[in-house]
């Protein structure tokens, strides 16, 4: 009998102990945040390739014909980077007749 008694109480403690171990407790906690609007970069075109054209023609007294034209051409361009490069090109040309 006292081993039944025994064994009877130690149920009971092992049972009451399992209950206790199996409360448990839980928090959860949510952060919900925005992610900011970034606008793109703006990105500028550059203005167009300009040309510009002079032409002199003279004839002297003996008849002799000369022509002199120059050209220049400039123009802009933006890489990628946002850097800026400006080149500017001049050809002169003397004719002869």
């Amino acid at each position: 009998m006292t081993r039944t008694w025994i064994a009877a109480s130690a149920a009971v403690a092992l049972m009451a102990g399992s209950a206790v171990a199996q409360t448990t407790s839980s928090t959860t906690t949510t952060y919900q945040t925005e992610t900011p609007v970034v606008a793109p970069p703006v990105v500028v075109a550059p203005p167009p390739a300009m040309t510009q054209t002079t032409t002199q023609r003279t004839v002297d007294a003996n008849g002799v014909e000369t022509e002199h034209s120059k050209t220049t051409t400039s123009g802009t361009t933006v890489s990628p980077y946002g850097d800026a490069t400006t080149t500017r090109r001049t050809t002169e040309t003397t004719t002869v007749r």
